[in-house]
């Protein structure tokens, strides 16, 4: 039984980058709005309202997923929802604490149209990466880290970022490589942290706000190889946690790429926690990338 009406231009396979179509839940009487991503060959649906039927939107996903050709559903859902989305095929892929303002759980769902969409897209890289982890690394002291001196930024550095978030992601899930994005993120309120050293923007991170959660996705982040290994980034990302605790925020997050140790360990030394892994959840460059799920509680002054 049709539980779905697309009633939004769909996707045209010259789109590079996610647009959103108004999907209805006809046998509820709910309207939510979910994102046909031809880029990373996917569904996503991010924080439907906790009462909706789990049962029908799990279902109406994977017939929406079916209907575009897409080869997998992500979904971001109150953690009462998840049993129910589960009887329709859906695996629990990871929980994020507190993650509806500091009290309720969010559980990330997977469903695989294609089969292979929920397995490792990199494997042993994934798993050499895991053992890195594992180590006991130090927590970031930022008495004894070194002074680099982060600033918001402003609209007249929308262009440098770009040029920046492009040089380091040759493809990406979203287009920040385009400057009037990079504006427009600013102008509505994303705090973007950068660090300027001999002029120019030497590393980035952003906090894309979830407000009607009060929780934020650390992302967007870059540093130009030049000035690697020195610890700009984890600089950058503290201040950022700063900045979300000064808007009473009182957790973060942020989707990693699994085969990469660095990024991950730079999150793990914040204090950050794996909450679960999202495999060939995106695509980022040539390939579909498995995405680590970490997220901290912020402590409140």
């Amino acid at each position: 039984m049709s539980l779905l009406s697309v009633v939004e231009e769909a996707l045209r396979p010259d789109h590079e980058s996610p647009q959103k179509n108004t999907v209805e839940l006809q046998a509820s009487g709910i309207t939510l709005e979910v994102v046909d991503d031809l880029y990373s060959d996917r569904v996503r649906c991010d924080h439907p309202p906790s009462d909706v039927d789990g049962n029908a939107l799990g279902e109406s996903l994977v017939e929406l997923a079916e209907d575009c050709g897409r080869g997998r559903v992500v979904a971001l859902v109150d953690a009462g929802l998840a049993p129910a989305m589960e009887e329709t095929g859906f695996e629990l892929e990871g929980v994020i604490p507190g993650f509806y303002r500091g009290e309720d759980d969010c559980a990330v769902l997977g469903y695989g149209v294609e089969e292979a969409r929920m397995d490792l897209a990199h494997e042993e890289a994934v798993r050499a990466a895991d053992k890195v982890l594992q180590r006991p690394w130090p927590a970031f002291d930022l008495e004894k880290a070194p002074a680099h001196i982060s600033e918001l930024a402003t609209l007249k550095d929308a262009q440098e970022i770009a040029d920046l978030l492009g040089e380091t992601f040759v493809d990406y899930p979203t287009p920040s490589s385009d400057p009037e994005y990079i504006a427009e993120q600013i102008e509505s309120g994303t705090p973007f942290r950068i660090i300027r050293e001999g002029g120019v923007i030497a590393a980035c991170a952003s906090a894309d706000l979830v407000p009607e959660a009060l929780t934020a996705e650390l992302t967007d982040c870059a540093t130009r190889p030049s000035h690697r290994g020195r610890g700009l980034m984890q600089s950058i990302l503290h201040r950022l946690m700063l900045d979300l605790q000064e808007m009473g925020y009182p957790t973060a997050f942020t989707l990693a790429r699994a085969r990469i140790p660095g990024v991950n360990r730079a999150f793990q030394k914040l204090g950050f926690k794996h909450r679960g892994r999202m495999a060939r959840s995106c695509r980022i460059g040539k390939g579909f990338e498995d995405m680590n799920i970490w997220s901290t509680v912020i402590t409140q002054p």
